[in-house]
């Protein structure tokens, strides 16, 4: 056998260790969403000192988490509403959710972690204003953020910022035609809280 072969076969058999020796864990989580979405660009010059505003957003789903050692592997499904808004005009998105976040434990019950979130707007909406549809349904952006864990309660922070680009044609505004667009990626603040429903380790029932 080779040298090659030996290291090989060593790595799966520490690979299959660890996970046999994972925790797994699921539970659900909720928390609110500060979002400021981009710019509101305007071509007609009597709309262009409007800027998007930040509104509290809320969201609601499960999620599931193996350790491993000192790191760990958190994909979640949520629904999340995000609110901003301009000239006193609410803007609303609704979007389905999926990060995908690996996390390292710093110090106790502290740990940091980032992710992709993958997501799918289900509708928008923007009161007294004609928009056009939204370029991009589904879309990818990036979570970093901190967690701590107090027994089967769970509180963390997050920042998101959206990389696909993705904007919203503004066709009218409060009845008068006007050309410009939304900037639709989010840009905001996430504070949640979860709830541990089950634990159990790799090698138990």
């Amino acid at each position: 056998m080779s040298y090659k072969s030996i290291k090989t076969l060593t790595f799966l058999a520490l690979l299959s260790t660890s996970l046999l020796q994972a925790q797994f864990e699921f539970g659900v989580k909720a928390g609110l969403n500060y979002d400021s979405l981009g710019d509101v660009d305007y071509t007609d010059l009597a709309a262009t000192d409007l800027s998007a505003d930040s509104k509290t957003g809320y969201h609601i789903g499960a999620y599931g988490k193996i350790d491993l050692l000192l790191f760990y592997l958190r994909p979640e499904i949520q629904f999340t509403k995000i609110n901003s808004g301009f000239d006193n005009k609410s803007i609303g998105l609704s979007k389905i959710e999926a990060p995908i976040l690996l996390g390292y434990k710093i110090l106790g019950p502290l740990s940091v972690f980032a992710g992709p979130s993958f997501q799918y707007i289900l509708n928008e909406d923007v009161e007294g204003t004609t928009l056009t549809d939204i370029e991009e349904n589904f879309t990818v952006g990036l979570q970093i953020g901190t967690r701590i864990s107090l027994g089967r309660l769970g509180l963390g922070i997050r920042y998101e910022r959206g990389f696909t680009d993705n904007d919203v044609r503004i066709l009218g505004l409060n009845g008068i035609d006007v050309d410009g667009r939304i900037d639709a990626r989010p840009n905001q603040f996430i504070l949640s809280a979860s709830y541990e429903l089950k634990a159990r380790s790799g090698g138990g029932d």
